[in-house]
């Protein structure tokens, strides 16, 4: 194939009859051969044709649309209605057409896979993001076939898009989201959780169907700290025999010798997509500073010069941030003017604070999405992005764990995931990132870094393999699927030579064993010492709950954190005063101001001034004001979210169960710490409302919530989860002259 030919397809070219010619032959030879990679050139360059579509030759494009369908593309069939030579043609673009979803078809691997979930195989899929591996989750649940279905996601955004996704099936299926919704007896099931979740779980009913989406986080071998509940999830729902799975990700060679025989399991690996991605090297154009970071300068220059939506790649939330907020001062210097005037930007300024940088961001459709924010802020993110309201998306490693935008670009920023060096398989997800089966043909990686060399993606699966296991996943085994491999065996007869009540403690809390042990014998110990009783003994919140979550905490901290949390956040002082304030119902607006004037008067002390207000400090020294305002206000997600929503809770729970055990032993009264763990995680809102946060509805709008349901009579003591939902969408329309713009898009959104 001559290089001009394919030159004036990414120029978009008027393209000649004779050409036209030319590339169907080539195009032909290519699909028709038993040769993998050649098959996949062929598809790029129909996805080149279909790109340049309306420059093709009106007399080829029979010829072009027979070649579609040959290359098994016909979801762009359907999508640009193109209309196929003759029956057999037909009869396969029939076959390809869901069965389930109105108007919707599958490309020729979709279809393959779709088969063999129908015929009741396991399936493990490796495949490429642009895949289209979401919709076949759809396709099981229309189906309606399988009465009790658990999604496994590793992020709450990505299961909240799911979950708008999957809420057209209600009449079906009833959705769980929260622990404590109880599951329907009348229709079918839909337990979209974290694997954290699932093992909370009161009572699951028997499985039909496990989806777990990005398998390869059952790996322990990737530095997720969270791969052994993966584990531990998949171990329990696999113990219910009539249980299959569908596992999908990206990207994947190998999965551990003798799983697919044991589970009757078929490992799918496919390069197929409808969707091509361009490298754009720059990184020997670009100037790098100390530490490899790309200069500002450069980074901004090839901003501006880009049209369409993109993505920039970094490391960290601080390093997104910085870079987003630099952009948008980068902006405002060349004069250019605010143009967004979006819902959000109002909120923030009534609920957080004005002087958050990202507000200004907004309005010069610049935004950062990054797991720390609040869930309905990065859902409405990406929301903003995908409706083209939001140009620059500056994100971290979370973009690349699902979730799905209309990026045509992606920035290759960091060469890193935090401290640790991206591999080939975090690149290829980056990179997968551009482009959009049914929204660009043609995406395109700006790499501003040397991209990783070419390597094999093997996942481990510590439950299966056991070389090595944690003793966690360990004692979630049978006696008979424990293997005789280094100290596996001991291991597992010294736990079931253990108390069986406490084995069923220890087991259910999920978290590491050794230190759950070491935290009951620190207990023993405190309570042979009256003084220390009070401490452990207390089931109220008073006066003393400062010093007993300061004991709690500390014990947690030396005895379940791991390395990588033990270099966040110290739980001493600073953390442990805000989680007792959010006790206290503190608003994350009033724990921001509070901080914002406490920076401001050190400041004031160390430039040797008087300080009169924050305002004033903001005129005198606004760079450095406004340094202290983002960090504050990034310190304070970050609590939330990994504090205050997850191990606060989490950690109160473990040390409560663990001293009603050692209580019990030693004929003293227990404490009781589960009210204040439960109000910690659910930011003190009424029981029947929680359900609102997890849809991700943001606090304010629930306690005004709370409110109106009290005017209007409505007890919501009284009133379950279900009802508490029925009510606000029978009542939409009086609620919303109550909500802020924002607020009612969301609750729009939500339910």
């Amino acid at each position: 194939m001559r290089q001009e030919l394919i030159d004036k397809l990414i120029n978009h070219q008027k393209i000649m009859d004779d050409e036209c010619f030319e590339l169907s032959i080539e195009i032909s030879r290519l699909l028709n051969t038993n040769d993998e990679s050649k098959q996949s050139d062929g598809r790029e360059l129909i996805i080149r044709v279909l790109d340049n579509w309306n420059n093709i030759s009106d007399s080829y494009k029979n010829i072009f649309t027979d070649l579609v369908s040959s290359a098994g593309f016909y979801p762009y069939i359907h999508k640009l209605g193109l209309k196929l030579a003759d029956f057999s043609d037909e009869i396969r673009m029939s076959y390809h057409q869901s069965n389930n979803l109105e108007n919707r078809y599958f490309h020729s691997e979709q279809k393959k896979i779709d088969e063999l979930i129908k015929n009741h195989v396991n399936v493990i899929v490796s495949a490429p993001t642009s895949f289209g591996k979401s919709m076949l989750i759809e396709e099981i649940v229309a189906s309606g076939e399988y009465k009790n279905i658990v999604i496994i996601q590793p992020t709450l955004a990505l299961l909240d898009e799911t979950r708008r996704k999957l809420k057209a099936y209600s009449d079906k299926y009833k959705i769980i989201v929260k622990t404590t919704q109880s599951y329907s007896e009348d229709k079918g099931n839909i337990f979209l959780l974290t694997a954290e979740r699932v093992l909370e779980y009161p009572d699951m009913p028997p499985i039909q169907l496990l989806i777990l989406d990005e398998f390869y986080k059952l790996s322990d071998k990737r530095g997720d700290n969270r791969s052994s509940i993966l584990n531990i999830a998949f171990v329990r729902l696999m113990k219910n025999p009539d249980c299959r799975f569908y596992m999908l990700g990206p990207n994947i060679d190998s999965i551990p010798d003798g799983f697919v025989e044991k589970y009757n399991a078929v490992f799918y690996k496919t390069a197929f997509s409808m969707v091509l991605t361009e490298n754009d090297d720059k990184y020997e154009e670009v100037k790098t500073q100390r530490g490899g970071k790309v200069s500002e300068e450069d980074v901004f220059n090839i901003l501006d010069s880009i049209s369409e939506q993109t993505l920039i790649y970094c490391a960290s939330p601080a390093a997104a941030r910085k870079l987003a907020f630099s952009y948008c001062a980068h902006l405002c210097s060349k004069g250019e003017n605010a143009i967004e005037d979006l819902p959000l930007v109002e909120w923030i300024s009534d609920n957080l604070s004005y002087r958050w940088s990202l507000s200004r961001c907004l309005q010069y459709e610049i935004a950062v999405h990054d797991g720390a924010m609040p869930k309905h802020i990065t859902s409405s993110v990406i929301q903003y992005f995908n409706q083209k309201k939001i140009k620059y998306l500056f994100c971290t490693n979370t973009i690349i764990e699902g979730v799905n935008t209309s990026a045509k670009n992606v920035v290759f920023y960091d060469n890193k995931i935090g401290s640790r060096k991206i591999d080939y398989f975090d690149y290829s997800n980056i990179k997968g990132r551009a482009g959009r089966m049914m929204e660009h043909y043609v995406g395109r990686i700006i790499n501003l870094h040397k991209p990783p060399k070419l390597e094999s993606t093997e996942v481990d699966f510590p439950f299966f393999e056991q070389d090595p296991v944690s003793s966690e996943i360990l004692v979630n085994l049978e006696e008979n699927e424990v293997k005789d491999i280094n100290d596996n065996l001991v291991r597992y007869a010294e736990f079931k030579s253990k108390d069986p009540e406490l084995q069923d403690i220890l087991v259910r809390n999920g978290v590491t064993i050794e230190g759950q042990e070491r935290i009951l014998e620190r207990l023993f110990i405190d309570l042979s010492v009256p003084l220390r009783r009070e401490m452990i003994i207390w089931n109220r919140i008073d006066a003393k709950l400062y010093d007993r979550l300061s004991y709690i905490f500390e014990l947690c901290w030396e005895t379940l954190s791991t390395e990588e949390e033990r270099k966040s956040f110290d739980p001493k002082g600073w953390v442990v005063n805000k989680i007792v304030g959010s006790c206290y119902q503190t608003t994350a607006n009033q724990m921001i101001e509070k901080d914002i004037e406490y920076r401001a008067k050190k400041l004031a002390e160390e430039k040797e001034i008087d300080f009169i207000s924050v305002d004033d400090m903001f005129g005198k020294f606004p760079v450095e004001m406004q340094a202290k305002t983002d960090h504050i206000i990034e310190k304070i997600f970050a609590l939330q979210k990994n504090w205050l929503q997850y191990r606060a809770p989490k950690w109160i729970n473990v040390v409560d169960s663990l001293q009603k055990y050692a209580t019990q032993k030693l004929g003293l009264p227990s404490g009781d710490y589960s009210y204040i763990a439960e109000m910690i995680e659910n930011e003190f809102v009424q029981s029947s409302l929680r359900i609102l946060l997890e849809y991700g509805i943001p606090q304010s709008a629930v306690q005004k919530l709370q409110i109106i349901l009290k005017m209007h009579k409505v007890d919501v003591n009284k009133i379950s989860e279900d009802m508490a939902i029925k009510i606000i969408v029978k009542h939409r329309e009086n609620i919303r002259p109550y909500m802020s713009k924002y607020e009612m898009e969301i609750i729009d959104r939500a339910i």
